[in-house]
C-alpha cells in the first residue's frame, strides 16, 4: 500500500506538466505545451502556443501587413522569473483582393523562452493571456487564458516523445539567421533596394523569393515584389512605406526563398538585418534601361534579328565572303545541288550553335556564370584559332589540298566544296562570330544565358537560324539564284583573294594573344605556324607505303604535336599575364581613360559626375572598331573633356570577375558594352553595340548645362 501511495502521488504531482491547457474557440485551438516535464532551477526552458486554425482562416505574423494584429501573450510567473518574445516562425503572405497580409493557416506554433528563477523549488506555475485576431472573409478577436504547473527537479526531465515531435516541428519553422550580409540603399524615387549578398546561387534553382519586414512602416506590403537572381546575390526592389519618418539604419526581416535540391523542393527562411548604405548606387537597376526582362518569344525574336544582323559584322565576313564564293561556284548547277549546300550550311551553323548551348550549360552547371565569347578569354583557344586561320588560308591559295582520306579534317573540310565543306563553312562561321555581338542579340543572349536548359537551346538555335537564314533563302529561291553570277577563270582568282582575309584574321588572333599573354605569345603562335607548315610540306612531298613516306609523316605529326604543345605551354605559363600585373591588355587604349572598378563608378556617379563606361576586349572587332570611329575621334574627346565625364574603360580581355558580374546584373552576355551616366540619373543609358560620333556627340549635347565646363 506504501509503494501504490507513493506512486499515485508521484503521478499526481506530474500530471499538471503531462496535461495541456487547452482553449476551444470557433475558429482556434489553442493550447499551452512545455517542452519539459520537469524543470531544472535557474535552467531556461521553452513553451509553446500551439494554434490549430480553421480551414481557409488566419491569424497574424509579428508584423501582420496592411490590416490585421499579431498575436500577443501576456505572462503572469512567479517571483524571479522571464519570459523572452516571441520567436515567431516564419510567415505565409496572404493577398485579400490587394490587400496583403501576412501571417498563418493551418497551424503555427509561437515558441517562447521562460527562465525560472535560480532559487525555484516545488512547483513552478506559469500563466498566461492571449489574444489573437483570425480573419477570413471577416476577422474575429478571440482570446484565451491558459496555465501550466512543472515540478522543480535537481536534474529537470524532458517532454513525452509525442510533445517533443511538437516542438521539433515549431523549431523548424522559426527562421535561421541569415549567413549572407545584407544592405539596403535608397534609389533616385526614394524607394529602398535590398541586396542579400548569397553570392553563388543559381537563379534557376530559386523560386518564391519574398521579404517580410520586422517591423510596420519603412517598407509598403501592398507593392507587389519582384526579386533577382544574380552575380551579388539576391536583389529586391521595395517600395517605401506610410511611415513618415526616415528609413532606419537596420532594415530587419525575414527573407524566404524555395529552392529546388535533390531531394524535391524545400521552403527555407532566413532573418536578414541589411545596413543601410549611404554610398549605395543601384547598378543592378541598370537592367531597367537596356537589360529588361525579356518573354521567351521575344527573346527568340531578338535573337532571330541579331543572327541576320551577325552577317555584317566584322567577325564573320570571311568566312561569309567564303560561302558566297561557293554559292557562285554553284551558278548553272542543279538547283537541288544548291538546295543540299544551303542546308548543309544551315546544319552547321545550327549543329555548332546547339554544341555551343551543351558547353554552356554544362559549364553553368558546374562552375554557374559563363558568358558569351568566354573561350576568346582563353590563350589556348585563341591560338588554335590562329592556326585555324592559316591552314584555311594556306588551302585557299592553293598550297594543299586535302585528299578523300582527309575528309574529316574540319580545316580541310572548311574550303572543300559539296555538302561536307558548305557544313564545315557553318561550323568556322559559328567559331569567329562568338567574339561579335549585334543589336538585339545582347539582349537575346543575356536572357539565354539566364535561363534554363531549354530556353537557352531554343534562343542559341534562333540566333543560329538568323546567321544562316540569308545563304539559306539564296539556295531555296529560285529567283535570288538567277541574280548569282555565272562561274568562270575568276572564281579561282577570287578563292586564292579570300585568302587574304583568312591570313589577316590569323594576324589579329595572334594580336588578341599577346594581350593576353604578353610578347611571348607571338614566338608560340609564328614558330606553331611553321611548324604546321612544315608538317603540310612534308605530306606533299610523296605518297605511298614506302619507308620514306611513313618517316615523313611521323615527323609531319611530331611537327603537329609540337605546335599544340605551344599551345599548352602558353596554358601552363602566362595566360593571365596582363591581368596578374596589375595593369591593362597592352592592346586596349587607355589613353586618357582610367581602369573600371565598381567603386570608382559608385563614386563618380554618387559625386554627381557624368559617367561613360566602355567595356571591351581585345578579341571583339566591334569594341576596337566603335574605339576608333567614335570613342577616340578628337571631336568625342574634345566633347568628354568639356562636358567633365568622367571615362571607365573595363578591360574584359582576360577574365575579369568584377566585369563579368555587372554585365550579368545588367542582362547582357558579352562585349561591347556602353553605359552613359547623366548627372543625378538613377541609371544610366545603355547605348548600341555600334557608336558613331554623331551619336556620341548628341548625348553630350543634352546633358544639363551644369554639368558641363
Amino acid at each position: 500500500m506504501k509503494r501504490l501511495f507513493a506512486l499515485l502521488l508521484a503521478l499526481l504531482t506530474a500530471a499538471p506538466a503531462f496535461a495541456q491547457s487547452v482553449v476551444q474557440t470557433e475558429n482556434v485551438r489553442a493550447e499551452l505545451l512545455a517542452d519539459a516535464s520537469a524543470i531544472k532551477p535557474g535552467e531556461p526552458f521553452w513553451v509553446g502556443l500551439r494554434q490549430t486554425i480553421r480551414p481557409k482562416w488566419h491569424t497574424y505574423w509579428k508584423n501582420p501587413g496592411d490590416s490585421g494584429l499579431p498575436t500577443e501573450i501576456t505572462w503572469k510567473l512567479p517571483e524571479g522569473a522571464k519570459a523572452d518574445p516571441i520567436v515567431w516562425p516564419r510567415p505565409h503572405l496572404f493577398d485579400l483582393s490587394g490587400v496583403i497580409n501576412y501571417g498563418f493557416k493551418d497551424e503555427a506554433t509561437l515558441l517562447v523562452r521562460i527562465t525560472p528563477p535560480a532559487n525555484a523549488s516545488g512547483s513552478f506555475k506559469l500563466a498566461a493571456e492571449a489574444n489573437w485576431l483570425v480573419c477570413e472573409d471577416v476577422c474575429i478577436p478571440e482570446d484565451g487564458k491558459f496555465e501550466l504547473t512543472l515540478p522543480v527537479t535537481a536534474t529537470g526531465a524532458p517532454a513525452p516523445p509525442a510533445t517533443r515531435a511538437i516542438f521539433d516541428k515549431a523549431r523548424q519553422q522559426v527562421p535561421m539567421q541569415s549567413p549572407w550580409p545584407a544592405r539596403y540603399g535608397v534609389v533616385k524615387s526614394g524607394d529602398p533596394t535590398l541586396i542579400v549578398e548569397a553570392k553563388g546561387l543559381k537563379a534557376d534553382t530559386i523560386r518564391d523569393v519574398y521579404f517580410f519586414p520586422a517591423d510596420w512602416g519603412p517598407v509598403a506590403s501592398m507593392a507587389k515584389q519582384t526579386a533577382s537572381i544574380g552575380a551579388e546575390g539576391i536583389r529586391i526592389p521595395l517600395k517605401r512605406g506610410d511611415a513618415k519618418a526616415n528609413l532606419p539604419a537596420d532594415l530587419s526581416g525575414t527573407l524566404v526563398l524555395s529552392e529546388k535540391t535533390a531531394d524535391g523542393e524545400v521552403r527555407q527562411a532566413f532573418d536578414v538585418t541589411a545596413k543601410l548604405d549611404p554610398n549605395f548606387v543601384p547598378t543592378s537597376s541598370l537592367a531597367a534601361a537596356g537589360g529588361e526582362q525579356l518573354s521567351l518569344v521575344e527573346a527568340l525574336l531578338f535573337a532571330l534579328l541579331g543572327g541576320l544582323i551577325l552577317n555584317l559584322m566584322p567577325c564573320v565576313f570571311p568566312v561569309l565572303a567564303m560561302k558566297a564564293a561557293a554559292f557562285a561556284r554553284l551558278a548553272g548547277h542543279e538547283r537541288s545541288a544548291m538546295r543540299r549546300d544551303g542546308v548543309a550550311y544551315t546544319l552547321g551553323v545550327l549543329v555548332s550553335f546547339a554544341a555551343m548551348a551543351a558547353i554552356v550549360i554544362a559549364i553553368r552547371t558546374s562552375v554557374g556564370d559563363v558568358s558569351w565569347g568566354f573561350q576568346f578569354q582563353s590563350p589556348v583557344f585563341s591560338l588554335l584559332i590562329a592556326y585555324l586561320f592559316f591552314v584555311v588560308g594556306l588551302n585557299l591559295s592553293g598550297v594543299f589540298e586535302f585528299s578523300s582520306r582527309f575528309a574529316g579534317v574540319g580545316q580541310g573540310l572548311v574550303a572543300r566544296g559539296g555538302t561536307a565543306g558548305a557544313f564545315f563553312t557553318g561550323v568556322l562561321a559559328v567559331i569567329v562570330a562568338t567574339p561579335c555581338t549585334a543589336p538585339f542579340m545582347a539582349a537575346a543572349l543575356g536572357f539565354a544565358l539566364s535561363q534554363p536548359a531549354p530556353q537557352t537551346v531554343a534562343v542559341l538555335l534562333a540566333l543560329g537560324l538568323g546567321l544562316a537564314l540569308p545563304y539559306l533563302a539564296l539556295s531555296l529561291t529560285p529567283a535570288l539564284q538567277r541574280l548569282m553570277p555565272r562561274p568562270g577563270p575568276w572564281m579561282d582568282r577570287l578563292r586564292q583573294f579570300l585568302a587574304f582575309p583568312m591570313y589577316a584574321s590569323a594576324v589579329w588572333m595572334i594580336w588578341v594573344l599577346t594581350q593576353q599573354t604578353g610578347d611571348d605569345g607571338v614566338i608560340y603562335a609564328l614558330g606553331g605556324m611553321i611548324l604546321i607548315a612544315f608538317a603540310i610540306w612534308l605530306l606533299k612531298l610523296g605518297s605511298g607505303a614506302s619507308a620514306a613516306t611513313w618517316l615523313r609523316r611521323g615527323l609531319a605529326a611530331v611537327a603537329v604535336l609540337l605546335a599544340f604543345a605551344a599551345a599548352l605551354k602558353l596554358e601552363d605559363g602566362s595566360a593571365t599575364a596582363a591581368s596578374a600585373s596589375g595593369g591593362p591588355a597592352a592592346g586596349v587604349n587607355f589613353d586618357g581613360w582610367e581602369r573600371f572598378s565598381r567603386a570608382r563608378m559608385n563614386e563618380a556617379v554618387a559625386a554627381g559626375k557624368p559617367v561613360f563606361v566602355d567595356f571591351t576586349a581585345a578579341w571583339c572587332i566591334t569594341c576596337l572598331v566603335n574605339e576608333r570611329v567614335a570613342l577616340e575621334t578628337q571631336a568625342v574627346r574634345n566633347g568628354f573633356e568639356q562636358a567633365g565625364v568622367v571615362k571607365l574603360k573595363g578591360d574584359w580581355t582576360n577574365r575579369d570577375p568584377e566585369i563579368t558580374s555587372l554585365l550579368k546584373e545588367l542582362g547582357r552576355a558579352g562585349v561591347p558594352l556602353y553605359l552613359f551616366w547623366a548627372p543625378g540619373a538613377a541609371q544610366p543609358k545603355i547605348l548600341p553595340q555600334v557608336l558613331t560620333e554623331s551619336l556620341i556627340l548628341s548625348e553630350l549635347a543634352a546633358l544639363p548645362p551644369a554639368a558641363k565646363r
